[in-house]
């Protein structure tokens, strides 16, 4: 992996290389589960959601259900990483996430990729996450129905 960084530096190409991808791949999971899944279930920009308390609530509670599948899986996220992100989140400028475009377009959603894989792994591994069990499943139906028409 070092040797791929280097070239992708002497390319000018900006590189961050982590030395655990699994706890880096749950530090990813912690933002866009939540705010990908609201954002297409809800038909919200990030704006919208973070200034409504019940949905900044809820991404908050699916980021710890994130965080105890994490942990479930060997791997340890700490609070402040919950709120580090809640922080960045409403600090940004509205807009769509990557799955609202892609939903908009008309387009396949990740939807296995960003919550099928991980919420196996969880329940494999014994966690309990029902609200992204639930994302999840109304995500399918989502995609499918949009897909459809």
């Amino acid at each position: 992996m070092s040797e791929i960084a280097d070239d992708f530096r002497r390319a000018n190409v900006s590189i961050d290389l982590k030395d655990d991808l699994f706890l880096a791949r749950w530090q990813k999971l912690v933002w866009n589960i939540p705010f990908n899944g609201l954002s297409v279930v809800l038909n919200a920009t990030t704006e919208e959601m973070m200034t409504n308390p019940a949905v900044q609530k809820l991404a908050e509670q699916i980021m710890r259900e994130v965080q105890m599948a994490a942990e479930a899986c060997g791997r340890s996220l700490p609070d402040s990483y919950i709120q580090k992100m809640l922080d960045h989140t409403a600090k940004m400028k509205p807009y769509r996430t990557s799955m609202k475009i892609d939903y908009d377009e008309r387009r396949p959603l990740e939807i296995e990729a960003i919550f099928g894989k991980p919420l196996n792994l969880a329940q494999q591994a014994g966690a309990q996450i029902p609200r992204i069990e639930m994302l999840y499943q109304q995500l399918q139906f989502l995609d499918k129905q949009n897909r459809s028409v």
